[in-house]
């Protein structure tokens, strides 16, 4: 089997065609996941999560790919968020 990797979808952040194979739409679909979740699973996700007695059950994704790549993911959503206001 093979895979075309000419395969486009429409950004919701520009409106205009990208490369489902990009790194682009990559951040672009992890932004709108992240932004779907509820503020308690985003902060989880962001900082990690503990158990009852205050040990770690989960890494974040601060502690995991550091706080630059963070902050690019919250740059990402901010600006899905922009665009749908502008939508409106």
């Amino acid at each position: 089997m093979s895979y075309s990797r000419d395969t486009t979808a429409i950004s919701e952040i520009t409106a205009q065609p990208v490369n489902t194979w990009s790194e682009e739409w990559q951040h672009e679909c992890e932004a709108r996941t992240v932004l779907a979740m509820s503020k308690a699973e985003r902060d989880a996700f962001f900082n990690g999560s503990v158990d009852e007695d205050g040990k770690r059950k989960e890494r974040g994704i601060i502690a995991i790919r550091g706080q630059a790549a963070a902050e690019k993911l919250r740059r990402y959503m901010e600006r899905i968020l922009e665009a749908r206001a502008a939508k409106r």
